[in-house]
């Protein structure tokens, strides 16, 4: 059964709203931790680490939401898309008195924007979004389990089994659109 942008089952794309929203909340804080401690803020150090870490979860929310609002075409889609992504994030930097960040987070979205465009399909934007939002899950989560099982007082990280949860739907979310392409 191959999958369209008019598909009537809205059961994949709420999925892969759900997987990048588990993984936005499970990445968010290690993207916006080091460059809020940097003192001489460095856009291009800023936007490299925002980008690495937030670009999956951004592919794989674009795919859900595309699935869902089959109208615009995709020039339309992936333009409105970038825009509403950097009001939120400057908007949310500049209340929270990172304004020093928000450079970093445009090129960000400017670089979301050219990956959407450049891999042009949207099970592609889930594929690459699931896999690299799920390596990087992976790699967050396995580094709290060490710091939890090695320190000598743990203390539980709150965001581990968010990162795990969502490590696992992100693969599983990346799976299925290719297996249903």
């Amino acid at each position: 059964m191959p999958l369209a942008e008019g598909s009537t089952s809205p059961v994949l794309p709420i999925l892969a709203i759900v997987a990048a929203i588990l993984a936005l909340v499970g990445l968010l804080p290690m993207a916006g931790g080091l460059p809020a401690i940097a003192s001489p803020a460095m856009f291009s150090a800023d936007a490299i680490w925002f980008t690495a870490n937030l670009a999956g979860p951004l592919l794989l929310l674009a795919a859900g939401v595309r699935l869902l609002l089959s109208g615009p075409s995709q020039l339309v889609y992936v333009g409105s898309y970038i825009a509403v992504l950097v009001a939120i994030g400057e908007l949310r930097l500049w209340l929270t008195g990172f304004h020093r960040l928000t450079l970093g987070w445009l090129v960000m979205a400017v670089c979301v924007g050219l990956l959407l465009l450049f891999l042009q399909r949207f099970w592609i934007w889930a594929l690459v979004g699931g896999i690299w939002s799920g390596l990087l899950l992976g790699f967050w989560s396995y580094g709290g389990i060490l710091s939890y099982t090695s320190a000598s007082a743990p203390k539980f990280p709150m965001l581990l089994p968010i990162q795990i949860v969502g490590c696992l739907l992100a693969f599983i979310v990346g799976g299925l659109y290719l297996r249903l392409r």
